[in-house]
């Protein structure tokens, strides 16, 4: 709670987190006791299964147009604060069992866009070397924390070997949301999400790793990069290989 923003804004608690900096101390024991019956019995009380959903504009296209806006969700800061230690727990045990390919350069640490880039250009300027052409097939699923099947991403934890109580509670935690659209001091009916995985969560970018790793590893048996789900595949081009250029909205999501 000691590195939480201090920000104003309400969330679906209705308590400002700048409020609750200031009592942390107090907070800190039955906060442990609530998250403790939380986990053992897979519950959450009503706010923490609501979010805010905030849309931001991408920076491009025209402003009046919905699908140029990113959505951004507020959740319970106590959630947050819960969720964090989850996050710490799941991101160790992928470390540990090198879980996560080493093509994947979004969402982890000591990692960026910079990294990807200076891995793919020595995998291309190493082969051009030697006098092999190359062929790239560039993939970006369009909306794709949007479109993730939370019921396959509740399989993929199993794949990943996350089991017993730690899989009920993600599983409790993924379904059953509600979520609302806040515009300035305007909220929206509240209405059901049926996917995603929450961009601007914390628990959102972990499992959308976990998620894409597995379906670019089902199609894909050449060399790769990644960053999220912007994926670049590479492989060895025989001199008689016709290049075609081909640009188109990726809709499909495994």
């Amino acid at each position: 709670m000691k590195g939480m923003k201090a920000s104003k804004a309400l969330n679906p608690d209705g308590i400002p987190s700048f409020i609750l900096k200031e009592v942390r101390d107090e907070l800190c024991e039955p906060l442990v006791i609530l998250f403790q019956i939380s986990f053992e019995q897979c519950k959450f009380s009503t706010s923490w299964k609501l979010s805010h959903v905030t849309p931001i504009f991408k920076g491009k296209g025209k402003r009046s147009d919905p699908e140029n806006y990113r959505p951004i969700s507020l959740t319970s800061p106590f959630l947050k604060i819960m969720v964090r230690v989850i996050v710490e727990k799941l991101n160790s045990h992928l470390k540990l069992n090198n879980l996560i390919s080493d093509h994947q350069h979004g969402f982890r640490k000591n990692r960026s866009t910079v990294s990807q880039l200076v891995v793919i250009h020595d995998y291309i300027q190493s082969t051009l070397d030697r006098g092999i052409p190359i062929d790239i097939i560039l993939i970006d699923l369009l909306k794709a924390f949007d479109r993730i099947s939370l019921r396959k991403l509740i399989h993929c934890l199993e794949i990943y070997g996350i089991k017993g109580q730690l899989k009920d509670w993600l599983s409790a935690y993924l379904n059953d949301r509600k979520i609302a659209v806040k515009v300035a001091d305007t909220l929206s009916t509240w209405t059901n999400a049926t996917s995603s995985v929450l961009q601007g969560s914390v628990l959102g970018p972990v499992l959308f790793v976990m998620y894409i790793d597995i379906c670019i590893n089902a199609v894909s048996q050449t060399d790769f990069g990644l960053f999220a789900d912007d994926s670049k595949l590479l492989g060895e081009a025989s001199a008689s290989s016709i290049v075609h250029h081909h640009k188109s909205k990726a809709t499909w999501m495994p």
